[in-house]
Order: C-alpha cells, then sequence, then structure tokens
C-alpha cells in the first residue's frame, strides 16, 4: 500500500487565482442548498483553495462512481505503452474461450479503441448497477450482447465497455487495474489507499467502483495537465494523454444518457441543450478546451489546460442536475484570471468560511417518553419486497441501536441521540444505492425524536455520497418504517413497512 504525499499548498493569490471567484462560488452551492462533500483546487503546482464539508474529511476516501472510467484508461494507456496491445486489436481475441457459440461480423469487429470512445456497436448501454445484480461473468454477457450496428460509429455510453478495458488489462498482465497501477501510477504520486471493486470474477470493476481520497483526485488531473509528467518522470506517455485528453467523438447527446439502460433517441426528440461537447478516451471534453472525468452525483475532475488549472468536487447531487457545474464555470473558470485587488482583504474571509463547512443536521430532542415503552421490543413485518423481515431497538442515555432482520441476515447501525456515532455496518441499502452493497460500510448515524413518537435516524454512509433518513413512528403496538436517500439513479424512497409488536 502506498503512503499519500500531501501536494503543496499556496494561497489563492499567490497564484494568480482570484479569491473573490470561490468565495462567490461557496456563495451559490449554499443557496442552492447543494450538498458538496469536498471541493479542491489546484493551479500552478498547488492546492490554492480546498473546503470538507463536515462530516466529510481530507483522509476520508469517497466513491468517484463513473469517473473511475478516466482511471482505467490510464492503465490502458500505459499498457499500450509497454507494448502489451494495440489501440485497434479486436476485443474477440482476448478471450477465445468465453465467445459465444456465434460471433457476429460486428462483435468481430470490435475494437480497444471502439471500447475507448463508447462506440461499441451496441445499440442499448449497460449501467453498473446492472451488473451489480448479476453473478457469473461480466465479459461473457457482455460478449453475449447483441451487437447491432457496426462498431465505431455511433456513441453509446456503457459502464460494461469500461470494464471490458479493465479485463483485457488483467488478461495481458494477469493483476487486476488496481495492482497493475499500483507501482505506476499511485506509488510514483504518492496516493494512497486506493480501493476499487471487483466483479465475481476477480476484474477491477473498470467503469466505477474506486474510492480514494480527494487530494488523490486532484493529483491525478494534475498528472494529466502535466502531460503525463510528476516530478521530472514521465509516468503515463505523453502521446496517450494527448489522444485521451481531445475530442475522438464529435457528438455526444445527453439526451441519450437517460435512465438505467442509455438507448439513443430519435434526433426529433434532441435539443440543442443536451449536446455535449465530446468525448475523448474515457474522458468528457468540456468547454473552454478542458476535459474531465465525470461520476454521477457529482464527483468531478475538472482539467483547464489554459488556466494551468484542475477542480475536483466529491458530491451528492440527484442526476440531471446542472446547477454545481453551472457554478464551476460561472465563478471558478474565471477566477484563474488573476488576483483582484480585494484578494489580500478577502483570504481571511476565505479560510474561515472554507473551514467552517458543515452539512445541515436534523433538529429534534434527544429523548422521548416513548423511548421507554420500545426499548428491547422486537417488532415484525409481513412479507415484503425489500425482505425485512423484524427490527428492534435497545436505548441508552445517549443511543439508540437499531437492529434490522432480513434476508441478508441481523445488521446494526448505533446512532447518537442527539449527536454522531461513526462505525461499521452491514446494513442492506442496495435499493437505495444503485445497487452497491458491499458486506461492511462506514456509516456516520445520528437519531433525533421529531415528536413524541417519531425518531428519525440519519445513516450517513460517509465513503459514498449516500445518505439515509430512516423514520420510526410509534403507535399503540405497532410502528410504521419509513426509508427514503438523498440520491439515487432510481426511487428516493422504499414503500412504508408496517411492524407489529411481537
Amino acid at each position: 500500500m502506498t503512503t499519500s504525499i500531501r501536494l503543496p499548498r499556496a494561497t489563492p493569490a499567490e497564484k494568480g487565482v482570484d479569491p473573490a471567484g470561490i468565495l462567490a462560488f461557496l456563495d451559490e452551492v449554499a443557496a442552492g442548498g447543494l450538498e458538496l462533500h469536498s471541493f479542491m483546487m489546484f493551479r500552478g503546482g498547488a492546492v490554492v483553495a480546498e473546503g470538507f464539508w463536515e462530516p466529510y474529511g481530507p483522509d476520508r476516501v469517497h466513491m468517484q462512481h463513473s469517473a473511475t472510467k478516466s482511471w482505467t484508461a490510464a492503465a490502458v494507456g500505459l499498457a499500450i505503452g509497454e507494448g502489451r496491445f494495440a489501440l485497434d486489436d479486436k476485443v474477440v481475441g482476448f478471450f477465445p474461450d468465453q465467445l459465444p457459440a456465434q460471433v457476429s461480423d460486428n462483435l468481430a469487429a470490435m475494437t480497444v479503441r471502439d471500447l475507448l470512445t463508447m462506440r461499441s456497436g451496441h445499440t442499448t448501454g449497460i449501467s453498473g448497477g446492472e451488473w451489480r445484480r448479476m453473478g457469473g461473468s461480466w465479459v461473457e454477457a457482455f460478449l453475449r450482447e447483441p451487437v447491432d450496428e457496426a462498431p465505431g460509429r455511433t456513441f453509446i455510453y456503457s459502464s460494461a465497455s469500461s470494464y471490458m478495458l479493465s479485463a483485457i488489462v488483467t488478461k495481458v498482465t494477469g493483476q487486476t487495474v488496481r495492482d497493475y497501477l499500483e507501482p505506476r501510477l499511485f506509488r510514483p504520486l504518492g496516493m494512497g489507499p486506493i480501493l476499487w471493486d471487483v466483479s465475481p470474477e476477480g476484474v477491477s470493476s473498470g467503469g466505477n467502483g474506486l474510492c480514494c481520497v480527494t487530494e488523490d483526485v486532484v493529483k491525478f488531473g494534475a498528472l494529466h495537465l502535466q502531460g503525463g509528467v510528476w516530478d521530472g518522470r514521465q509516468v503515463l506517455p505523453a502521446e496517450w494523454v494527448r489522444e485521451a485528453t481531445r475530442n475522438q467523438v464529435e457528438e455526444v447527446w445527453m439526451a441519450d444518457l437517460d435512465g438505467k439502460r442509455f438507448r439513443p433517441r430519435d434526433p426529433s426528440q434532441r435539443s440543442p441543450a443536451d449536446k455535449r461537447e465530446g468525448y475523448g478516451y474515457q474522458w468528457w471534453m468540456t468547454p473552454h478546451d478542458g476535459y474531465r472525468a465525470s461520476g454521477v452525483y457529482g464527483q468531478q475532475c475538472v482539467i483547464l489546460p489554459a488556466q494551468d488549472a484542475v477542480i475536483v468536487v466529491t458530491a451528492a447531487m440527484r442526476n440531471g442536475d446542472r446547477r454545481l457545474m453551472s457554478a464551476l464555470w460561472s465563478h471558478l473558470f474565471p477566477a484563474p484570471a488573476g488576483a483582484g485587488p480585494d484578494a489580500a482583504r478577502l483570504q481571511p474571509e476565505l479560510e474561515a468560511r472554507l473551514a467552517a463547512l458543515a452539512l445541515p443536521e436534523a433538529e429534534g430532542a434527544a429523548q422521548s417518553s416513548v423511548a421507554a415503552a420500545v426499548d428491547g421490543r422486537r417488532f415484525v413485518f409481513d412479507a415484503n419486497e425489500d425482505g425485512v423481515d423484524a427490527i428492534s431497538l435497545d436505548f441508552t442515555a445517549d443511543r439508540v441501536v437499531f437492529s434490522l432482520s432480513d434476508h441478508r441476515g441481523t445488521h446494526r447501525i448505533d446512532s447518537g441521540l442527539g449527536h454522531a456515532v461513526e462505525g461499521d455496518t452491514s446494513m442492506t441499502g442496495n435499493l437505495l444505492h444503485h445497487e452497491y452493497q458491499p458486506e461492511s460500510l462506514r456509516v456516520i448515524a445520528r437519531g433525533v425524536w421529531r415528536d413524541e413518537r417519531r425518531l428519525e435516524m440519519t445513516w450517513r454512509f460517509v465513503e459514498t455520497a449516500f445518505c439515509d433518513t430512516v423514520t420510526l413512528t410509534f403507535g399503540d403496538g405497532d410502528v410504521r418504517l419509513d426509508r427514503r436517500v438523498n440520491t439515487n439513479a432510481g426511487p428516493l424512497e422504499r414503500p412504508t413497512l408496517l411492524g407489529r409488536a411481537a
């Protein structure tokens, strides 16, 4: 495991950045009620601003979702640079023992380049949430998908294409992408820890699943900003960086990225506002000749070569909410134009604002007379689609332990009453968490009584974008359980469950 090395720090004015732009960005985020978890701006070789919304912090890893794809592309570039395979090698050639009985001409024609540019010839894309529900070989599942069009023509966004790139690197190196990158990328840049989900067949998930601290995302962006050079060493091939981060696909339409399976729409359903600026090798192009690694719910690593800047955000935004990027382009993009005359005066204000960032918490009482009546009681539920069999609560003076039994076993979360408690849990949550369901999750839990009979617990899964609000409403011998989440690719709440005292 690598040891994390901090980047240099500087004030915005020292690197020609106007602190007024950063303050305006923070103002717009606060006014819009946007849930950001972290923010860093890098310019001129140093971090010039950084903020973490409590309880997130600089040492916490955070799920990067589809921004992971750009990291997978780096592994592909390194492997190609080592002569292990080529851009125009056929995909089927890597997996001769996993091919379907009938290999179509279109499947046979698909190349590594087609995967990188999301032009595989499929007419529907596959999201990571679909495959996380599936056992068996994801490679074989991909190769069974009908390839209805000739590859290399039509863009169709698919995490499955990114997974296949990861599988190809594993096939030729004998290592997961995460392990392959350890000595080649993570160690030279002083990154760590880097966590990366693996598929049932032991392959790094490729299109998603990478977790790291925010500063390591900044380092990854800065490496590309610097043409693959780090501390005078060519870590990534310069030619690869140029090709990966330039526009390879001229027309990419946001209207085609709608829903769990991404289907191109009829051109008549598109509007100019739907059009993106293009796509490279697992990198999105941006306005102003920039590019970005972009993950669902607002995970962004934006590289702006003309400004010599990298901007990184982790967040919990709803799909399709463009306010974060609007604020970035309105305030952070022009900030490197130069520090204004008020820079020195504004610096203390900026530092105070960044140090005081925190997410709002629900208000309520720490005690209720109902607690004694339900302490230690078990409530059972009729058959339901969530598979919940029973719950119980155990109260102490300032905490409650919530236990839930379902199809996966029994899970517990310890919540502070009126204050937060941090721990680990196996609590089931995949239906609200884009189908993520690891065996253990880090959780910060807090409970308040919203009234005498209504206990509200906030479960913040602090290494992800997800935060659940669980409300228990107690009646005479029964309980109503409601659960909702701050963001998700699907529904934001589960059906109400009604339980009765056992």
